[in-house]
């Protein structure tokens, strides 16, 4: 009896330690992409881009009809500007996947504003070589502290 009353408090603990950890992760994301648009701030604005008019958009394709997959979300941040969207990944480290679902939600977010991209930026830390080779591939711009081999 004791035991099961033990367990049965200890995963209450456990369920609460998940949610605030969770919590305090996203959070953490969300500060070190603020801390990264203002580290690479004079790079960026080089290019046009003022990051503090870029924007966190998040978009749940409900039905499937933006992305095939019911319930994807897309995440990204977005300056939009009179010649289009400029789509801009954040990353501490970008990986070959971040690079190539950028194309994919390039597409949706096109679709959702009816507005071309006018531009695709990857702004990271670091970045496998990979990941950097296949975004120039895919005219992605890629502002980085260092390439990872």
């Amino acid at each position: 009896m004791e035991i099961a009353r033990l367990r049965e408090s200890f995963d209450r603990l456990s369920k609460r330690v998940e949610v605030t950890i969770g919590s305090m992760g996203r959070r953490w994301g969300y500060d070190l992409e603020k801390m990264l648009l203002e580290t690479f701030k004079e790079v960026l604005e080089r290019k046009g881009i003022e990051p503090g008019k870029v924007e966190k958009f998040r978009f749940k394709d409900v039905d499937g009809s933006y992305t095939g997959v019911r319930g994807k979300i897309i995440d990204v941040d977005v300056l939009v500007k009179d010649e289009g969207i400029y789509l801009i990944e954040v990353k501490s480290r970008a990986e070959l996947e971040h690079v190539e679902s950028l194309q994919d939600k390039a597409k949706v977010i096109e679709r959702l504003f009816k507005k071309p991209i006018a531009k695709m930026l990857v702004v990271t830390v670091n970045i496998d070589r990979e990941a950097y080779e296949r975004a120039k591939e895919l005219n992605i711009e890629v502002i980085y502290g260092n390439i990872l081999e």
